[in-house]
Formats: structure tokens, sequence, C-alpha cells
């Protein structure tokens, strides 16, 4: 009779952790060259996430001071670049599906440590197994030029953490074996538990071995007691057991499918080469509406689309069209296309013409007012689509609305933001309080002082005052008297007096 433990797991996770992942996400702006021979160092917060293996021979660290670092061997820094490692993940995932329909993303919060999980059980036969399997997973990453490091077991967070165990995958493996394997490894391992693995450390435990021996003594309810349910259900993953029977575990959670990304793209090859714009308008408007079809049959919609005219000589144009709102219909895109259009000529003659679209987004659902003509229906549409043309026309930064920001120098209150961003419209209680005007100048205008007094465009003087606004001592320390003045044609102003500068200077006009 076989027992329990020696029977091959139900599910199979193979773990691929990318070591050099912060170094990978940079490809584009480093020549394998200086990642594999010049000192590098890829920093987050002033502190080495990443050492080329030139910069860790010279004593380099990962959690070292990035100025001490430099200091002591003179490395080259690169800014560590979080969403472009997400973005090679996702690739990454996109093409290991050709493996196994079961993907996971892994990226610890605390460590730059990430990598790929993938379900093998249910692909074994078509593969010949888990180690020609595995084989060609390898050569998958060895053709990209990145390094990885596999772990298998019978758990998604078991097969992680074994992938930081060196020892050569064979395919006869059972969960006892992976279970004596992981009993091997530090319990430093959990890195997303750094307050559990100090207690631990206190309590004398340094292997997970000591885990385990702890739980056939006490079962997992005292850990659950002493570090919580989601730390004890970690474990329990681990080790795969239920924490609720204090067994084996008798069911297992379904494996969420991975869905792959899908993108539009579409594009017509034209019988003769197209030389004037005004031929063009016809096949973008049949492009744009089969990119309608397509966004609405799955409730989408996209803020960017992208052209791409070429001929038959490699010549290419690429033309990226973008709108402030989401939209799922192709009129206003058509409008913002030919805008662009007009601004340029063709250099070439046209002979395939290409429409692709990369980033979507749920529908969001919209109230629209119940009205019996068609103008107020259509008021909001018609405000977009004529903000998203004078963008298009004059540039981004001519068109945006004002927001309060929270700070201490009033001049920095105010900033711009873009149309399809929502205002800070609420104000702390010390503006409330206070008398400030709506107008404020960007940067405050010197008041001359002569014999007779402050002098502004004419006399001042003053009302009342000062309201002192002292702070922003971590930039550049300010401390500014502020006082309501007036004018002797009436006008009231704002003015100050930097005690800093020893300078008058009018701050904003009142209404």
């Amino acid at each position: 009779m076989v027992r329990r433990s020696e029977v091959r797991s139900t599910r199979l996770w193979l773990a691929l952790r990318l070591p050099d992942l912060p170094a990978n996400a940079l490809a584009d702006e480093l020549a394998s060259a200086l990642i594999d021979e010049q000192a590098l160092a890829i920093v987050e917060k002033r502190r080495v996430v990443w050492a080329s293996p030139a910069a860790s021979a010279q004593g380099v660290m990962q959690g070292m001071d990035a100025s001490t670092a430099q200091l002591m061997t003179g490395c080259i820094h690169r800014e560590r670049k979080p969403a472009a490692e997400q973005r090679l993940l996702a690739a990454l995932a996109a093409e290991l599906y050709t493996f196994t329909p079961y993907i996971e993303t892994y990226a610890s919060t605390l460590v730059p440590q990430a990598g790929l999980l993938l379900e093998i059980s249910s692909c074994l036969m078509l593969f010949g197994g888990v180690q020609r399997l595995t084989a060609q997973v390898q050569a998958f990453f060895a053709a990209k030029q990145l390094a990885v490091n596999p772990g298998l077991a019978h758990s998604a967070k078991a097969a992680w953490l074994l992938s930081f165990h060196d020892e050569n995958i064979q395919g006869r493996e059972t969960k006892a074996v992976f279970i004596a394997r992981l009993k091997q490894l530090p319990i430093q391992l959990l890195h997303d538990y750094p307050t559990q693995v100090a207690a631990l450390e206190k309590t004398g435990f340094i292997t997970f071995a000591d885990i385990a021996r702890q739980i056939e003594a006490q079962t997992i309810s005292s850990i659950k007691k002493r570090f919580g349910h989601e730390f004890a259900q970690l474990l329990s993953d681990i080790f795969g057991i239920d924490q609720d029977f204090q067994q084996a575990s008798l069911f297992e959670k379904p494996v969420v499918m991975y869905k792959p990304r899908e993108f539009f793209s579409a594009e017509i090859q034209f019988e003769y080469p197209i030389h004037q714009i005004d031929q063009l308008q016809k096949p973008i408007e049949n492009l744009l509406q089969e990119l309608t079809v397509f966004l609405r049959k799955r409730q989408w919609e996209t803020h960017q689309i992208e052209w791409v005219l070429a001929d038959i000589y490699h010549n290419k144009a690429v033309m990226p069209i973008y709108a402030d709102t989401a939209q799922n219909h192709w009129q206003l895109f058509f409008d913002l296309t030919l805008i662009q259009l007009e601004n340029r000529d063709l250099l070439f003659e046209v002979d395939r013409l290409a429409l692709s679209c990369r980033h979507v987004q749920p529908m969001q659902a919209q109230s629209q007012l119940l009205a019996f003509d068609s103008h107020p229906k259509h008021q909001g549409h018609s405000f977009t689509t004529t903000a998203a043309k004078l963008k298009a026309r004059l540039g981004d930064a001519c068109i945006y609305k004002l927001s309060y920001r929270d700070t201490y120098i009033p001049e920095e209150s105010n900033q711009r933001i873009a149309l399809n961003q929502v205002c800070n419209q609420h104000l702390p209680d010390r503006h409330l309080a206070s008398l400030r005007p709506t107008w404020l100048f960007e940067v405050p205008i010197e008041i001359q002082e002569r014999q007779q007094g402050l002098y502004w465009r004419g006399y001042l003087t003053l009302l009342c005052g000062p309201e002192r606004l002292q702070g922003n001592w971590w930039n550049s320390p300010s401390a500014r008297d502020y006082f309501l003045a007036q004018r002797n044609d009436d006008v009231r102003l704002w003015v100050f007096r930097d005690l800093h500068k020893k300078q008058w200077y009018v701050q904003g006009i009142y209404g």
C-alpha cells in the first residue's frame, strides 16, 4: 500500500525566478557588455537592489547605500523601473502561454524578487514529461538571454521557495521529496513577512524543518494564534496541509486560467500607391469602424490608437492619436487623425495603412440627462470633441484645468491638470478663515519702497494684517507676513513681506 505522502500531488507547479529582472527591464537602455563587464548597480530609494557580477566582485551588495557603493567602486548607477519589470513579466507570460494555460505572476513587495508561476500537471503528456518540459522552458529563456532559476513543487508558494534550492529537476519527485527539500531552506526566504520571520528567529527557528516540527507537535493552530491567519495560510500552502482539518489537504483550490492580453490590429494593403492625404480618409474610416465593433463587442474603450503608414521600400511613419476621455466610437479618433494628417506631408507613397490599439479598459457606465431634444444629450460629447480637437491643433499644454494643491507657498497652490482629471476643490480651514484673493500671480511681483510708502502701479495702504505663513523647511525655508492692502485707485491687493529677503511683493488681486 502506498502512503499518501509518497503519491505525486495532482498539481505540479514550476516557478521561474528571474534574478536579473531589474537589469533585464533596462535592456533597451543598457548594452549587454555594460552589464557583463562593467560595475553596474541598479538602485531604488538610494539603495542597491541589483549589482552586476563586476560590481559584486568589488563588494557591492544588495541593500547597500548607493553613495557608499559609488565611493567604494565607482560603479555606474541606474534607477530601477518597476513598471518596466511588470511589462517584461507580462510579455513573458503571454509567450509562455504556449506551454500551459495556467500562469501567475509573482513579485515581492519588499525585495527585488519576481518571476512567473506555471501549473504544468495538465501539460506533461503533451511535452513528454516534467524534465523535457522544463528543458524547453529553460531553452526559451536562454534564447532571450535571460537568466532563470526554476523550482518544482506541489504548490505555487513551495515551488517559488524551491527556486532558491540548488537541485536539478528529475521529474520523478513526489510531495515527500518536495517537503524534504523545503525543510533545508532558511526561513529568511519568506521575504514578504519580515515581522513574523524576526519573531521566529528570536524563538530559535532557523529552517523550515523547525516550523514543520512545530506544526507536527502542536498543529498549525499555534502558529495561527500567534502570527495570524494569513501567515498560517502561507505555511499551509507551502507544506500542503489544511489548517481547518489539520491534515493533508483533501480539496485543492481551482487554478485561475491565464487570459492572454487581447489587442486590435488591422491593416489595408492598397492595390496602387496613395500619394494624397484625401485618398486615405475612407480607408481610415473603415479601419476605425472595425475598431468600434471590436471594442463594443468586448465592452471596452480606449484612450489611444496608433497608425502606421508604410511603403514597399520599408519606409514607415508612425502616428499615435490620443484622446483625453476613453472612446468606443470611431468618430472622435477619425477627426483627430485628420487633424494630425493636416499638419504633415506624405514623405512617400503609401502602400499599406495599419491601425493598432493595445491599451484598452472596461467601459465605464455613463449617466445622461433625460431630454427630448438632441442638444442637451450631446452637450458633454460636444465639449469633449472640441477640447480634443483644440489639443490636437494647439498642443497638450494649451488646454488644462486648475486644481488646488496643499502647500504653504500660495503661488504653488494652483496646479495645471489634464481635462480628464478631477479637480481638488477642498480648501483647508486656514484658507477659509483668512482673506485670500481668487486671482494669484504665478510669480509674486516686487513692490518698490519709496519715501512716501509702498508703490506698485500706485501707492499702497495696509488695511489689516499680518498673517504669517512659515514652513517649507525641507526644501527652501519660507517666512512671510501677509497684509490686505488698498491702492490709491481703490484696487485691493494681497501683499506680503519676505522676512528672509526683507522685500515686499504683490501676491494677488481681489475681485
